[in-house]
């Protein structure tokens, strides 16, 4: 499997930025949203405004969906990078509450949903990319996931270094200004990347379609099933990576012991999605999409019951550390299943529209599952958050399946 730096890199950087907008949610929610006393509703606000990183993404999937399917997946990626590395780069010079009031909160959910517009084709646009220069197998696009999995686990060993005790208040800030630049080195690059072979067929043959996005109303079943799949592997993701965190100050730790905690977790995240790869090119990409979201419907309570009691280090690690191969049995594979349920002229639009809005449900988890465990006075109600997500999902997966073995 032969991959192109450029164009992977996209995805490390994405994921990096995006982790470090989650995990510095608990470091940033007193600096911009200073006006509530109450600390939880500090955090409630706090990850409601990274849910904002989703919201606008199925807009800029729809926009730069069409010019993928239109005018090439170069192009695209061009413009979705340097479109997500210049807000990013802005929050970290972005004046707090204290300074300018009620326009902290309002631009910091401003410039994140401006980020996520540009989002919305980045992570689909590198993955098509790989796919249709030859690197079909389940394992290579499961390898680039597990790819922003490491830019992950880097944002949590940067976001660890400045929250430790002493460190200046303004450290919060470098991790935006390095995504940033990162962002652009990345552009820079991608400028002499070369056109898909699918793509450049499709135009060969006069197949590039006019209107991508009407074309997907003949796709309805595939969109939906896109979405779900989407849903459930960001949120389970999601639920240990970013609610985490939070499960390792209630139980007592520092904010900069939670990040080195959770960087553990994302490393184990990106070794469980390369191994579930390489097993779905073993045993089949259906069969262990099918098997993985049923498994991942199964085990919400059982696991979800390891952190309502008080919490230990132990408990914790073990709730991420089965939390998180399950979601990776769904996420190494979803790439390539997705993909596969759209053809290449509507390929573009129908991969970033479904993760996009897939991701919005995702995106909510972290303020999902702390407003159940406030509800329900334990952290046993994060079940019904993951079970509202994962039972649909293997119903869809599962109707999915029965149409493709139809077709074959």
């Amino acid at each position: 499997m032969k991959y192109n730096k450029a164009v992977v890199s996209g995805h490390f950087v994405i994921s990096f930025d995006n982790v470090i907008n989650g995990f510095l949610a608990v470091v940033m929610a007193p600096l911009f949203f200073g006006e509530h006393n109450n600390p939880i509703i500090q955090l409630l606000s706090s990850y409601a405004a990274y849910a904002a990183l989703f919201i606008t993404g199925p807009i800029g999937a729809i926009a730069f969906g069409r010019i993928g399917d239109k005018y090439g997946r170069k192009k695209s990626l061009l413009i979705s990078i340097i479109g997500i590395g210049m807000p990013v780069f802005i929050i970290g010079l972005l004046p707090t509450y204290k300074t300018i009031g009620l326009i902290a909160p309002f631009m910091l959910i401003l410039l994140r949903m401006v980020q996520g517009f540009f989002k919305g084709s980045e992570y689909s646009g590198v993955l098509i990319h790989n796919y249709e220069t030859g690197n079909k197998q389940t394992s290579s696009s499961a390898n680039i996931v597990s790819c922003g999995c490491m830019g992950g686990c880097v944002a949590a060993f940067v976001c660890w270094g400045i929250t430790q005790d002493g460190a200046p208040i303004w450290f919060w800030r470098i991790p935006f200004l390095v995504g940033g630049i990162l962002a652009f080195i990345i552009f820079l690059f991608r400028i002499r990347i070369q056109e898909t072979d699918d793509y450049i067929e499709i135009l060969n043959k006069h197949q590039i379609s006019e209107n991508p996005i009407k074309d997907l109303l003949n796709h309805k079943l595939e969109t939906v099933v896109g979405i779900a799949i989407s849903a459930a592997y960001t949120s389970v993701a999601y639920s240990s990576m970013i609610f985490g965190n939070r499960l390792f100050q209630q139980a007592g730790y520092s904010i900069s012991q939670s990040m080195i905690f959770s960087m553990f977790d994302l490393l184990w995240i990106s070794i469980s999605i390369s191994i579930c790869g390489k097993i779905a090119d073993k045993i089949g990409l259906v069969r262990q999409i099918k098997y993985g979201s049923l498994l991942l419907a199964i085990m919400a309570l059982p696991v979800c019951h390891l952190i309502s009691g008080e919490l230990t280090l132990m408990k914790i690690y073990s709730y991420m550390i089965i939390v998180t191969f399950l979601s990776a049995s769904l996420a190494s594979c979803s790439a390539s299943y997705v993909v596969k349920l759209f053809p290449p002229s509507c390929r573009y639009s129908g991969f970033g529209i479904t993760d996009s809005l897939g991701a919005i449900i995702g995106g909510f988890t972290p303020f999902m599952m702390l407003l159940f465990s406030s509800l329900f006075k334990s952290n046993l109600g994060c079940s019904v958050w993951i079970y509202i997500i994962t039972i649909p999902t293997f119903i869809l997966i599962s109707v999915m399946n029965k149409r493709l073995e139809k077709r074959a």
